[in-house]
């Protein structure tokens, strides 16, 4: 009994973690609630008044479930993408930073992840835990 209060307990727990450009001037926060995330610009423990996403990802497959980011560009601070989620809210500045919840295309219409192993960006894997490949990003649990 005390294995499955254990395992029920694991289950309901926030995961947060924190993604970092190569040169830690810009963070985001990931806090992962049973099949909720909140994406949010900065350096969080807990979930503030603004500037954060807050997803479904209960229908995301958890094989591909990640987060695509490319951090600082010419019109965004950042760009992420989170593959097939559903914006449940969003308290997004939109004229500094961009979220999709689609991959971007290739001429033959099948989604691309090509974009994101480019200088500046990277691609966190949920399902590994990791950066796939691992450049792009620095990643810091809590």
């Amino acid at each position: 009994i005390l294995y499955i209060i254990f395992l029920l307990n694991g289950c309901t727990k926030n995961e947060i973690l924190h993604i970092y450009s190569i040169d830690k001037s810009q963070c985001i926060t990931i806090i992962n609630t049973n099949n909720v995330r909140y994406i949010i610009n900065g350096n969080y423990q807990t979930l503030p008044d603004y500037d954060y996403i807050k997803l479904d990802i209960q229908q995301v497959d958890s094989f591909g479930d990640a987060l695509h980011i490319c951090w600082k560009n010419e019109k965004y601070d950042w760009y992420i993408i989170v593959n097939e989620s559903k914006v449940i809210e969003t308290k997004l500045d939109t004229t500094r930073f961009q979220f999709s919840n689609e991959l971007p295309k290739d001429d033959r219409g099948i989604p691309t992840e090509l974009k994101f192993v480019n200088h500046g960006c990277a691609i966190f894997s949920f399902y590994f835990m990791e950066l796939t490949p691992d450049k792009g990003a620095i990643v810091e649990f809590e």
